[in-house]
């Protein structure tokens, strides 16, 4: 991301007008890469995030709400310990540098005030978080350098704090890669004279209506396929953007154990499918087993002990051919005949409890199928936790001991309007799926789903009348979206009315049968 000098230096006056003189009131780090300072003064009361993450290194006034973990980190306790109660002198740019300071003024453990500086440094893969007594020695850093991880500059307690060391002489820093294409598509120099006259505003680049990167101008490289979208400050531009690319990072983490568990469940799942399978195979020839028990027991006169084969007439055949029976020299002529019949009727027994078994587990690796896409498409923790009751429900997971918290709300049903004002409920997981279908939907109304693919069902409220063509192609369009063919150009989506649905027989939560569809052709587009 094209979090330059130049971004940074628009960044630094605006956040220097905003935070200096208010006071930190709080300090907490609810990721291991984020910490967030409570600020208060100057007539009101915000929240800086500091995130030193690799690729997502930022500082900006953030309205998010960050769950706190139950044990605060060690980082955290330090922090808390210099900066609480400490207020905000100013803040800096090195010159060139990606990076802040936040100079302070806070009373130390004798009670005299003494000063402090936080260091924001924002360098891609080595962004960190320092913080700095008055002497210019560090206190302590979210990130620790040592010889062996970087002989050229060391971030330990105790050592004197140093600026990242300078590029080669004559070289011109501080542009990203973004922008020195830019201004080389504008023909401008790659020096400072070519960077005068450039407007600076807050700019985010959306493509295909989601945030594709952010600068400090207007990107004209790309032309109409990427739209340039102009914010009020260049804090609330990294918030915008952020927001929605940490909430599904932060989402995806949380759920990786799930996704784990899921995978694990489902390849099991199908390793005994392709068993079962191979072993239904190895029953094919059950009825030349039996075939040749009844061979032998026909041609008994004709064979002696000791023999190890017998040729005879195949009367099952209209041409009735000669054929050569196996024989087991060690048994009897009437044995080798019940060998063969019990094989025949294993064989037989086999097949009729290895289809039921085959059926069994379709039906579970089809189940888990449907909540690895739950969990791809989830977009709150209450769809994991949704997920995750599913699970205990199924067998698949222990149900967590209560540990005094109250049980939190479910998620509820996705909700939207067509453009004729019909109202559209989306089902997040299986259960809510089972639950719209077979008790919120009222039988006109139309159910949607996309066909031949895991995915959302979708309830078209009808009251009782003929849905438009055009909420039906948008409610469409949202079954589309919410499925496994959400990144897809078009997907074949399935309508019927919600008294055309029927339970599965044996199926697990969301399995449905249907009748009297028709289907539509839709685009799953975010902007619908």
């Amino acid at each position: 991301m094209p979090l330059d000098a130049i971004f940074i230096s628009e960044l630094c006056r605006e956040l220097d007008g905003t935070v200096t003189g208010m006071k930190i009131d709080k300090v907490r780090q609810p990721e291991k890469d984020t910490v967030v300072l409570a600020l208060r003064g100057n007539g009101q009361s915000l929240r800086l995030a500091m995130c030193f993450g690799s690729g997502s290194a930022r500082v900006c006034v953030t309205s998010a709400e960050y769950e706190n973990p139950a044990q605060p980190p060690m980082f955290c306790m330090l922090l808390r310990k210099h900066l609480t109660g400490a207020r905000i002198q100013g803040v800096t740019q090195p010159e060139g540098e990606r990076m802040l300071l936040f100079r302070l003024t806070a009373m130390d453990e004798l009670g005299e005030l003494s000063e402090k500086t936080v260091a924001m440094e924002m360098l891609g893969r080595n962004a960190n978080l320092i913080l700095i007594d008055g002497t210019g020695h560090i206190i302590d850093a979210a990130r620790r350098i040592d010889a062996d991880m970087s002989p050229m500059r060391q971030l330990l307690p105790g050592l004197i704090y140093r600026l990242p060391p300078k590029p080669e002489p004559g070289r011109f820093s501080g542009l990203s890669p973004l922008l020195r294409r830019e201004m080389e598509w504008r023909g401008l120099p790659q020096t400072p004279e070519g960077l005068e006259g450039l407007e600076r505003t807050p700019t985010m680049l959306v493509e295909d209506g989601r945030p594709k990167d952010f600068t400090f101008l207007p990107i004209l490289q790309y032309g109409p396929s990427v739209e340039s979208v102009s914010y009020p400050g260049w804090s609330a531009l990294l918030e915008a953007f952020y927001a929605e690319k940490d909430r599904a990072e932060h989402l995806k983490a949380r759920a990786r154990s799930l996704t784990k568990l899921v995978r694990s469940a489902k390849n099991r799942a199908e390793r005994k499918l392709s068993l079962r399978i191979q072993e239904l195979a190895a029953t094919e020839d059950r009825e030349t087993d039996k075939r040749r028990g009844d061979l032998i027991t026909a041609n008994i006169w004709r064979m002696r002990p000791g023999m190890d084969s017998v040729t005879a007439e195949d009367f099952y055949e209209p041409d009735v051919p000669q054929v050569t029976v196996p024989l087991d020299p060690g048994k009897t002529p009437a044995q080798n005949a019940a060998a063969y019949y019990k094989q025949y009727t294993k064989k037989k027994t086999a097949r009729e409890h290895l289809t039921a078994l085959i059926d069994e587990n379709r039906t579970e690796a089809d189940y888990l199928a449907s909540l690895a896409a739950a969990l791809d498409r989830a977009q709150c923790q209450a769809d994991l936790d949704s997920v995750r009751q599913e699970l205990v429900q199924a067998g698949y997971l222990r149900e967590a001991r209560n540990k005094g918290k109250g049980r939190e709300r479910p998620a509820q049903p996705m909700r939207f309007h067509t453009s004729a004002g019909l109202e559209v409920l989306v089902g997040r997981n299986n259960l809510q799926n089972d639950e719209l279908t077979f008790r919120t939907a009222r039988r006109t109304d139309r159910w949607l789903h996309v066909q031949k693919l895991h995915g959302a069902h979708v309830i078209l409220r009808c009251e009782g009348q003929t849905p438009d063509e055009r909420s039906v192609y948008e409610a469409a369009c949202l079954a589309a979206f919410y499925s496994e063919g959400g990144q897809a150009g078009r997907v074949a989506v399935d309508v019927t009315e919600a008294r055309f649905v029927k339970r599965q027989r044996g199926g697990r939560p969301g399995m449905v049968i249907y009748t009297d569809q028709t289907t539509v052709m839709a685009e799953p587009r975010r902007e619908i």
